[in-house]
């Protein structure tokens, strides 16, 4: 499920889909998407989904407003201590 925000207007409409490669490279868990995203020195974040559908971010942008998705949707973290880890 996509939480509304401006970065990722026009992508609201994707449910139940996986992330199936991360900048061109296939992601197999939840854990290591996370890593993947955190560690990413790109300008943009390009996930590859299911049914050939691609979500492309600005890097620098979207890290800038997860603070503000997080707390319009009253989620107290980005990632849970799991995945922290």
């Amino acid at each position: 499920q996509v939480l509304v925000a401006d970065i990722n207007i026009g992508y609201e409409e994707l449910v139940n889909t996986q992330v199936r490669a991360f900048n061109g490279k296939p992601v197999n868990n939840l854990k290591q998407l996370a890593t993947m995203v955190e560690d990413c020195k790109e300008e943009f974040l390009k996930f590859d989904m299911d049914y050939d559908q691609v979500v492309v971010l600005e890097t620098k942008t979207a890290r800038a407003a997860t603070q503000d998705i997080l707390t319009t949707h009253c989620i107290p973290s980005a990632m849970s201590d799991d995945l922290k880890a």
